[in-house]
């Protein structure tokens, strides 16, 4: 247990010091789930006043915490860093305890995964960071225990059904992978002719109690906004997890041609695969094989467990990340280490004919192998571990206060002088649209008019509200992205531009903080967009040739907005995970971006920028990537103007040159 709590300190004290000196990022992580909280506070209702994109019982299981440390961000800090830390270990406890026997052995066990977990850098799993991912796949990994420890029947399928339940309630897709594993394994349960009715009614009645507990769940929570719940996270979300999500600057899978190459390339991605296979071949195969109720109970609960690791990299379909298949690792993780113990228990009893030890020598070894493969692997674990003790006295047991650095001094000092210059006498303060919600808001006590963050607007019709609200709330201050401060606000620019246009015509840039741009409306608008022509498409090549670029006066570069037509075509769309990958994407030559735009399947018509020098002679490629065959883009109009931009407005435009030139 002592060495355990001393592995355990590692990403314990990276927790509580992360949410004690706040220094994280503008954008996704700390601010998404503070935002959700604060409207949580605020009497605001899930699917009707906002949504949550990872789960919507997430942030409502952190929310007791967050009121329990005060109700501020030092709140949703300690709350976020704390349940996705101490989650982690708690389920290898569960788990080992569960299929080993003695909770001797599973604390030695826990040891050797965390150590395994720090030598693999499954960061993504051992804290929060962006998506608390680890704490989205904590009840998948719970629901085959759950199965294993119940009887079976009555008992087995109720408890097991309030745990499927569970797990899609926190995690929409982690949920739907343990779900998913849940219906193969019992599939090839039928295949055991003795148990083949009762297989089928527990399976049946498991799935049904599953989904009733979701649904019981979101209705407690949103009541009159369930509906909405269950279309944004199981319509418009996946709508958009492949050409909005998985399009550059995201690595996806272009073809099953490149699949070896990028699995060898991206080796933790490749061995997670190539072993999870196995691991699902074998745990498949002994629930075919196996008889006997507890062997087959417990051959079915593992089973669960490959399946669901199998499963759950379909995430890779999406964004080809190292981060997808970590939860994949804390399954082969899990395996592995029952496989041995199980594999040291039968040959004790073939040799001795008596009970395996309460703790096998071979355990206490794993764990001190896999502390020192950690201390190799990860060299900065040893200084975390020293300095622990400083968290321990200074940040538990002493008076150390919330604070912040890296870009949030300079921040909020800029945030405090654009509002407080913009405040009227009578303490009115001025009305703000950020793309990225976060601290200013909640400082000022304000709430966003639409969604928290533009990346969450997702689907068609989200996305038009978006911007309706936009235009209709005319906010006296907007707040972007600088382009330099992550790839992704060009990204968000070609695929939200006619935003960015609106903010071109009619606002001007004011103040620039760290990471962000604020920019106020004027009274007047900005001169109309100057049709420059429309090019055609060469029908072979796919390639449209835009012709010389015009001068844009008192600027190096000019700024263009291009507008296509098209229809794309995908007969396999209904096929599940994989029938929606197909990405259509315009690349771009002679000018910027960089990288390619990507086309919304589900519409008819795409808005984006495009940077050149004036004399330059700009083409756009546009291309089908697709992993089932029939998928193509039938190009119908093309037009192309060139966009007024003020001079206060021109150091968006040098940002964002500088991002995608490099100079």
């Amino acid at each position: 247990m002592v060495l355990a709590a001393l592995v355990f300190a590692i990403p314990f004290s990276i927790a509580v010091d992360s949410a004690r000196h706040f220094s994280g990022v503008a954008i996704d992580g700390p601010f998404q789930l503070y935002n959700a909280l604060r409207r949580i506070q605020a009497g605001f209702r899930p699917g009707i006043d906002f949504q949550f994109f990872h789960g919507i019982g997430i942030p409502f299981l952190h929310y007791p915490l967050y009121l329990l440390f005060g109700g501020r961000l030092e709140g949703s800090e300690l709350a976020r860093q704390l349940l996705s830390t101490l989650a982690y270990p708690v389920v290898f406890l569960a788990v080992f305890r569960a299929f080993t026997g003695g909770w001797r052995r599973a604390w030695w066990l826990t040891t050797a995964a965390l150590a395994a977990s720090i030598a693999l850098h499954l960061t993504a799993l051992t804290n929060p960071l962006n998506g608390m991912l680890g704490l989205r796949s904590t009840m998948p990994m719970l629901v085959p225990v759950a199965f294993y420890l119940s009887r079976a029947g009555a008992q087995r399928t109720l408890v097991t059904g309030l745990c499927l339940g569970l797990a899609l309630f926190l995690s929409t897709e982690q949920g739907i992978a343990i779900v998913l594993a849940f219906c193969v394994v019992s599939g090839v349960a039928l295949t055991r002719p003795s148990t083949r009715g009762e297989r089928i009614a527990d399976a049946v009645g498991t799935v049904a109690v599953g989904v009733a507990t979701f649904l019981l769940l979101i209705l407690l929570v949103a009541r009159g906004g369930t509906l909405g719940v269950l279309s944004y996270n199981l319509e418009a979300v996946p709508m958009d997890q492949y050409w909005y999500f998985g399009a550059p600057p995201n690595v996806f899978i272009s073809s099953w041609g490149r699949l070896p190459g990028m699995l060898v390339h991206v080796w933790p991605v490749g061995a997670a695969v190539a072993l999870i296979l196995v691991a699902v071949a074998v745990c498949l195969t002994r629930v075919a094989r196996v008889r006997g109720t507890g062997s087959e109970q417990r051959a079915d609960a593992l089973a669960l467990f490959a399946v669901y690791g199998l499963v759950s990299c379909a995430s890779l379909l999406g964004i080809f990340a190292a981060a997808y298949v970590q939860p994949c690792w804390r399954v082969l993780i899990v395996l592995g280490l029952i496989g041995l113990t199980g594999a040291g228990d039968s040959a004790k009893i073939r040799s001795e004919e008596n009970a395996p030890a309460a703790v096998p020598v071979w355990m206490p070894a794993a764990a001190l192998a896999a502390i020192v493969w950690a201390a190799i692997a990860t060299p900065s674990a040893l200084g975390i571990l020293r300095s622990s003790p400083h968290v321990v006295t200074e940040h538990l047991l002493g008076h150390a206060q919330f604070g912040v650095a890296g870009i949030w001094p300079e921040t909020m000092h800029d945030d405090e002088a654009v509002v407080a210059s913009r405040t009227s006498p009578t303490g009115q303060l001025p009305s703000i649209w950020s793309t990225y919600s976060g601290w200013l808001e909640a400082r000022y006590g304000l709430f966003h008019p639409s969604f928290d963050y533009i990346i969450h607007a997702l689907g068609p019709a989200n996305r038009a509200q978006y911007i309706e609200r936009f235009r209709a709330t005319s906010p006296q201050l907007v707040q972007t992205v600088l382009p330099s401060y992550t790839q992704y606000e060009t990204w968000l620019e070609q695929t939200s531009w006619e935003f960015y246009e609106e903010l071109l015509k009619r606002y001007a840039i004011v103040q620039r903080t760290p990471w962000s741009l604020f920019w106020e409306r004027q009274v007047g608008e900005a001169p109309s967009n100057q049709l420059l022509g429309e090019p055609t498409v060469d029908g072979g090549t796919q390639i449209a040739a835009l012709g010389p670029v015009p001068a844009s006066p008192g600027m190096p570069v000019t700024l263009m907005t291009v507008e296509v037509e098209y229809q794309t075509r995908n007969p396999l769309a209904r096929i599940p995970l994989i029938g929606s990958n197909p990405r259509f994407l315009v690349g771009i030559t002679g000018g910027l971006p960089r990288v390619p735009v990507t086309l919304d399947p589900y519409a008819t018509k795409a808005r984006f920028p495009l940077v050149a020098a004036p004399g330059a002679t700009p083409t756009l490629a546009f291309r089908t990537f697709s992993l089932l065959p029939g998928a193509s883009i039938d190009v119908r109009h093309i037009r192309v103007w060139q966009v007024s931009v003020n001079r206060a407005n021109q150091e968006w435009l040098a940002d964002l040159v500088k991002q995608q030139s490099g100079q």
